[in-house]
């Protein structure tokens, strides 16, 4: 087995205690993979939850979701939005919990690891929106999850983690990969990818999570998603929310526009758009 994988694996046993969501997350993930799970059975675990439910109400009642009117109830939401906006906002409500941990790491905040993915997630959905290659719900998640793996490395990897981010904050440092790679020997590509591997997330995720740095390096059947959270890695990156030291000068790979069929007009329709949409997305799921 090679070294990387080594590591790899030696850090989601690691973190297995502390990375974990909890079963009412898990369940809504379950039921958005299963095409025979019904309404009713969404419906049940989401009143099982009853502070879940109420904010489930206050994200799909803001204005990221632009109804026309209000909607007053879990079931109403779920026939309004669907099975996959909900597991995103159920998703976005436990995966916040695990950024919330602050560690003495100077020029590094779990917090804003968070907010990135929020903008990352917010840009995801718009480039979704506009090609049309992914379903704009999926694309969102992928970005709520993308950097995940920045927490999995400072949960395993506290002193050498905390060597990574003092290396890259200096002026004509190395990428943030390749300091990961001499520091710890695998990245946080690699440890997002693993962690959502084991919490039996479907396969696009998994992949937009390890490989949203090089899409090419995954078979081009599969390179969409991850193609489409390198964009938005990019985009969100240039409106300047959270920590964004790992997106390498905030430039987008041209294959990743030809892949999408996006001009270099609509990157900057998009972008502009972001900075109105992000900071009221980061306020609504980072509450």
């Amino acid at each position: 087995m090679p070294m990387t994988d080594l590591v790899v694996r030696a850090t989601i046993d690691r973190v297995a205690a502390v990375a974990t969501l909890p079963t009412v997350a898990m369940r809504i993930m379950r039921i958005a993979d299963d095409p025979a799970a019904g309404e009713d059975v969404l419906h049940e675990v989401l009143m099982s939850d009853p502070a879940l439910a109420a904010r489930v109400l206050k994200v799909v009642n803001s204005a990221f979701y632009r109804r026309q009117r209000e909607v007053a109830s879990p079931r109403a939401a779920i026939r309004l939005l669907g099975v996959d906006a909900i597991r995103n906002v159920a998703l976005a409500s436990s995966l916040h919990r695990l950024f919330r941990g602050r560690r003495a790491i100077p020029g590094f905040d779990p917090g804003d690891v968070w907010n990135h993915c929020v903008a990352v997630g917010t840009a995801a959905r718009a480039l979704a929106e506009k090609t049309g290659v992914v379903a704009p719900e999926e694309a969102m998640l992928a970005g709520l999850l993308h950097d995940i793996g920045l927490i999995v490395a400072m949960q395993a990897w506290l002193p050498e983690f905390t060597r990574v981010v003092q290396r890259a904050s200096e002026p004509g440092a190395d990428s943030f990969l390749e300091i990961e790679r001499e520091e710890i020997g695998a990245t946080h590509e690699a440890f997002g990818g693993a962690l959502c591997d084991a919490w039996h997330f479907p396969k696009p995720l998994v992949l937009a999570c390890r490989h949203h740095h090089d899409f090419r390096s995954v078979p081009w059947n599969d390179q969409r998603l991850p193609a489409l959270v390198h964009l938005a890695d990019a985009l969100a990156a240039r409106v300047g929310v959270g920590y964004t030291a790992t997106v390498s000068e905030a430039a987008v790979l041209p294959e990743a526009q030809a892949l999408l069929q996006l001009s270099d007009s609509d990157l900057l329709e998009i972008e502009a758009g972001l900075a109105e949409t992000v900071p009221h997305a980061v306020s609504l799921l980072a509450a």
